[in-house]
């Protein structure tokens, strides 16, 4: 009997301190599986650098048998803890140096406190480098303090109980206690240790089973608080996330089609269907204002939310004097059908353009990120409206220029016209008959008188020389042979007559004509181009050779000429404007106006080169050419 009692008080010894080590090793698990769990809970809070959800998460998970949560730094300063008088001590261990060293998780048995203490470094993740680009690979540890005191309590009365059986059987009560260890603890803890696995891999949904209320049932319970909090935060978090991300992508979409949109009525009414979905509203209106009054430009969305309500709202904002903008407004009231109406003004710097409303019939009310994307949105709105109003402004008074500079080239070629006429009618037939008349008289004077013959003769030369010199001035207001003859004539006598006395080689060729006259307007702006052009050569280009081409093709007249003289720097003379000639100028506009193109090259020592193509339109038949 003795024997058999020293064998069962040692049996049950070894098997009260078997429990004891593999009751440790379990809390040794599950306390390593919680710090990671709390670790992998942290995460999204440290991202957010929130130190106050952080506190408030480590303090909700302080139940028993968990007797605190601390993070440590790397130097062994207590950063956060379920309790607050240590937050700031320094706490450096040996357990807390191994950790750091071997970047794994450690756990440290305290007998003096009762206490079993795991560390868990906390590694310096990729999310982490936002904030902690300069620190090593290793941020700090996270420990968690699991109380022994109730396991010793547990197995005290488990030896008990083995004890007083041990007079029946030591089988008996061998079998009976592991019975009991197996039903009352190992179960309860594996359950409770695969829960926290499960929860370690992002699965929140897993939950403990509470069997009992002693201690292991606290602590299931806890864990499956804790595990419900982290699910909420977590499903919180995913959802504002994916809002924020989708109306991010929103507003890259439409700057993007806001840039390729082919009109302004297409760009409105994609940036009101935008809205509309983004902001998960009934209705989105573009209200834009002329002259006073606030009219829909562009709707998506519940056509009977569209009016009459949404004009006095819009007029609230955008219909303010100009001394007086208002910012970006947000109108939380039922108006007319509509619960909750979000508006902002569509304003440039100096001018109020219109607003932009969004309406939900159900009273949720917008947030503030509402207003920010919509006020976004009708900030690119009103600086698209201005620009294309802008546009249309400049693109009139260019229209108006052309016009105006049209009337008056086409006066200016009326008006020498008109004096090359009456040059030709009056002042040259005056001065002809004047010749004819001297000539008679100098017939029928006397002979001897050479005096009065030499006089009349001089007055004669006079003559000649003033006809002469009225000739040419009528062909440079306006060549008769342009009117008579035609293009090629015209040109081709202007050339040769200015440039050959000057020493000048011209070499002048012409095709595609043929029996063609062109619209006055073109023979006149191609007589003036090339008359520009000769006209330089004869001024400034100190030529030998001039070459002048004229080619009808394809409805395109092409003027070609070319000289070898002492050329020019383009780009210099075009950029500069106290340079810039006024025939070049010229040569532009009404080349311009015609629909045509001009292009000069030269270069110092290499000649000049002009060259001109200019639509013809409807040609005529004449036998002139």
């Amino acid at each position: 009997m003795t024997i058999f009692l020293i064998v069962g008080g040692f049996s049950i010894y070894a098997l009260v301190l078997f429990q004891r080590t593999a009751t440790l090793q379990q809390f040794e698990a599950m306390a390593k599986t919680l710090t990671s769990t709390i670790l992998h809970s942290l995460t999204t809070t440290m991202v957010n650098n929130n130190p106050r959800e952080m506190k408030q998460i480590i303090g909700h998970v302080e139940q028993e048998p968990i007797h605190r949560v601390t993070i440590y730094a790397p130097d062994g300063r207590v950063w956060a803890s379920s309790r607050a008088e240590e937050v700031g001590v320094y706490r450096p261990s040996a357990l807390l140096a191994r950790v750091l060293t071997a970047r794994a998780p450690a756990a440290e048995e305290r007998p003096e406190t009762g206490e079993l203490l795991v560390l868990t470094p906390i590694e310096n993740r990729q999310e982490c480098r936002t904030c902690h680009a300069k620190d090593g690979p290793v941020l700090g540890a996270i420990g968690v303090s699991l109380g022994t005191g109730q396991v010793a309590t547990h197995l005290r009365s488990t030896a008990k109980l083995l004890a007083g059986l041990v007079g029946f059987t030591f089988l008996l009560a061998l079998g009976t206690m592991s019975v009991l260890l197996g039903r009352f603890v190992l179960d309860p803890l594996s359950d409770i240790v695969r829960t926290v696995r499960e929860i370690s891999r992002g699965n929140y949904g897993a939950r403990a089973t509470v069997a009992t209320d002693d201690e292991l049932g606290v602590l299931a319970s806890a864990f499956n608080d804790m595990s419900a909090r982290i699910e909420r935060y977590t499903t919180a978090l995913s959802e504002e996330i994916s809002d924020l991300t989708r109306r991010l992508s929103t507003l890259t979409v439409f700057s993007k089609n806001l840039t390729a949109a082919a009109d302004l009525s297409s760009a409105l009414s994609e940036a009101a269907a935008a809205m509309r979905e983004t902001l998960r509203a009934d209705a989105c209106m573009v209200y834009g204002r002329e002259n006073g009054s606030l009219d829909v430009i562009a709707a998506a969305g519940d056509p009977a939310l569209v009016t009459p309500w949404g004009a006095a709202v819009a007029g609230e904002l955008a219909g303010r004097p100009l001394s007086a903008p208002r910012g970006p407004a947000e109108i939380q009231r039922p108006v007319a059908g509509a619960g909750v109406v979000l508006a902002v003004p569509l304003r440039t710097r100096d001018q109020d353009l219109g607003a932009m409303i969004v309406t939900r019939v159900e009273e949720r009310p917008f947030e503030r990120s509402d207003l920010i994307v919509l006020n976004t949105v009708a900030n690119q709105l009103a600086i698209a409206i201005e620009n294309v109003r802008l546009f249309e402004e400049v693109r009139e008074k260019e229209r108006l220029r052309r016009d105006l500079l049209s009337r008056l080239i086409s006066a200016h070629e009326d008006e020498r016209f008109r004096i090359s006429r009456e040059l030709h009618d009056e002042v040259s037939q005056s001065l002809t008959g004047l010749m004819m008349r001297l000539n008679a008289a100098e017939e029928m004077a006397p002979r001897d008188l050479e005096q009065a013959r030499a006089a009349l003769g001089a007055v004669r030369g006079v003559a000649e020389q003033t006809l002469e010199e009225v000739r040419k001035i009528i062909f440079a207001l306006r060549p008769t042979l342009l009117d008579d003859l035609g293009l090629i004539p015209a040109v081709r006598h202007y050339a040769k007559n200015l440039l050959e006395p000057a020493g000048v080689q011209v070499r002048f060729q012409a095709s595609g004509f043929g029996q063609q006259r062109l619209p006055r307007p073109v023979e006149t702006t191609v007589f003036r181009i090339a008359q520009e052009a000769v006209t330089n050569i004869a001024r400034h280009a100190q030529a030998r050779t001039a070459t002048l081409s004229l080619e009808l093709a394809d409805g395109t007249v092409h003027l070609f000429v070319a000289d070898d003289g002492v050329g020019f720097d383009v780009e210099v003379t075009l950029s500069d404007p106290a340079r810039r000639r006024l025939g070049i100028i010229g040569m532009e506009e009404r080349v311009a106006l015609l629909g045509g193109t001009l292009r000069i090259t030269s270069q110092p020592g290499r000649g000049t080169t002009v060259q001109m193509e200019l639509p013809v339109g409807v040609v005529t038949t004449s036998g002139g050419m």
